[in-house]
């Protein structure tokens, strides 16, 4: 088949079926990308700030390419996630064989925070702490950094090695009450507002509920509102 008859074919097939390369809906609600677009079937909604994605196919499929298959379309299918090894919906242009799926290897490739120097459970981590590495979020477990704003007040909540992978889970906010502490109090209800001072019998991050004792010996839970502030609500 010569390459201009083949062309007019297969962009009579892709317009009747509603199917254009720059990837559009069909009623069914998938996506049809070219190989070259496959990148875009990846949620953006997952990607953290300066990411890339790389997709490659797992192995190549000697359909795609002949008569079999002259050129394809690919989607992905409800409910997938495309992040690593997974696949991906095929559609051949210009002859009539059914759809079928082929293996794709997905790297999201970003710039993480990792470990610099060792730093000790409990001590603050800091900006001279901490360097970006750009890593394959794929490969990665859930609940890496990847913004230094996640820093701000935040001390170690263990002791953390030089190259290890910054996590949420290693990052404890500053307590702003602690046990024993004598804490101003903010009582209040509809139409009024009493203050006083108890003291803490626990502690709590900023937004947490913290129990507090007051002189008179009445245990009251309120929310860590500041330093050495609670706010109880009657």
């Amino acid at each position: 088949m010569k390459f201009h008859t083949f062309f007019n074919i297969a962009f009579q097939v892709l317009f009747g079926a509603g199917l254009v390369l720059t990837g559009t809906a069909q009623a069914n609600g998938s996506r049809w990308v070219t190989e070259a677009q496959l990148s875009e079937l990846v949620d953006p909604a997952l990607l953290p700030p300066g990411a890339s994605v790389d997709v490659k196919f797992v192995k190549a499929d000697e359909r795609i390419g002949s008569l079999q298959c002259p050129a394809a379309l690919f989607a992905n299918t409800a409910g997938n996630k495309m992040w690593g090894r997974t696949y991906v919906r095929v559609q051949c242009v210009g002859s009539d064989t059914a759809p079928f799926f082929v293996g794709v290897d997905v790297k999201v490739w970003a710039p993480v925070l990792v470990v610099k120097s060792t730093i000790q459970s409990g001590q603050a981590v800091g900006l001279n702490d901490v360097e970006f590495r750009t890593m394959d979020l794929s490969q990665l477990s859930h609940g890496w950094v990847s913004d230094l704003a996640h820093l701000n007040n935040k001390t170690a909540a263990r002791q953390l090695w030089p190259g290890t992978l910054l996590k949420h889970d290693y990052l404890r906010g500053q307590a702003l009450v602690k046990n024993g502490d004598t804490v101003k109090v903010m009582m209040k209800g509809p139409g009024f507002a009493i203050g006083g001072t108890a003291v803490a019998m626990g502690e709590a991050e900023l937004g947490e509920v913290v129990k507090i004792k007051t002189a008179q010996g009445k245990i009251l839970h309120g929310v860590a509102r500041d330093a050495l502030l609670v706010e109880v609500s009657l």
